[in-house]
């Protein structure tokens, strides 16, 4: 099925009936509840035996929350909705929008293949992640370990990422622009490194050693332009 089959599979009751259940596990209020899991999808598993939730809207965040196995991918995230304070450990987010919102906590082998995440808040651990082809310009992230991650082709333009760690990641094709990833930390094979275009390299540490790069690119007219443009 495509994305649109995926989103109007979904009658108003079974919408309503996921949400409640979320609202009943989710966020610190549902703390103290011993049965905390997802509830099961009405469309059973996907063939890759994720729980499948395609398509769905959610209106409630997942938050404070402990998830496996759960494709969401072109889910529709309503503006109170995000990935908050949780553990996802072999979910798919493929295709979501989650803009401005908070990703946060721990991912584990998680997809988010093509998904719009501008100007989103990362934290705090990444995993054997697939950000291939994705939106992260203007993304903003603090002390956030990537380990193993795939970025290809992914866009980190206007990023902000600043002393965050990069492990073994791949970058081919990744478009990084008019940025910051100053203090960030980056180890892995010369080949899968960035390529670091008019990012904020300050205090950027590659295998233990300082990054050495020409700095005239981000002193001339385009760059300063360019930046000034973004700001704007």
């Amino acid at each position: 099925m495509n994305k649109k089959q995926l989103i109007s599979r979904w009658e108003p009751a079974q919408t309503a009936a996921v949400n409640e259940a979320l609202a009943s596990v989710t966020g610190k209020q549902n703390l103290h509840k011993k049965d905390r899991s997802f509830p099961p999808s009405p469309f059973g598993q996907t063939a890759a035996g994720l729980e499948d939730f395609r398509g769905v809207v959610l209106t409630e965040p997942m938050q404070y929350l402990t998830i496996q196995n759960l494709d969401l991918s072109y889910a529709l995230f309503e503006p109170d909705g995000g990935l908050i304070y949780s553990t996802f450990t072999n979910c798919r987010f493929d295709g979501v929008k989650l803009d401005g919102r908070f990703i946060t906590k721990i991912f584990k082998h998680c997809s988010f293949h093509k998904a719009v995440l501008k100007s989103a808040a990362f934290g705090e651990r990444f995993e054997d992640c697939d950000f291939t082809s994705s939106n992260l310009s203007h993304t903003k992230g603090r002390d956030v370990s990537f380990i193993r991650c795939r970025f290809l082709d992914a866009n980190f333009r206007g990023a902000h990422l600043m002393y965050c760690a990069f492990e073994e990641c791949l970058f081919a094709g990744a478009k990084m622009n008019n940025g910051s990833l100053a203090g960030s930390r980056f180890l892995g094979e010369a080949q899968h490194l960035p390529d670091w275009g008019t990012m904020i390299t300050d205090h950027v540490k590659v295998n233990g050693a300082p990054l050495a790069l020409d700095r005239e690119v981000q002193a001339s007219p385009d760059y300063i332009r360019e930046t000034l443009e973004d700001a704007l």
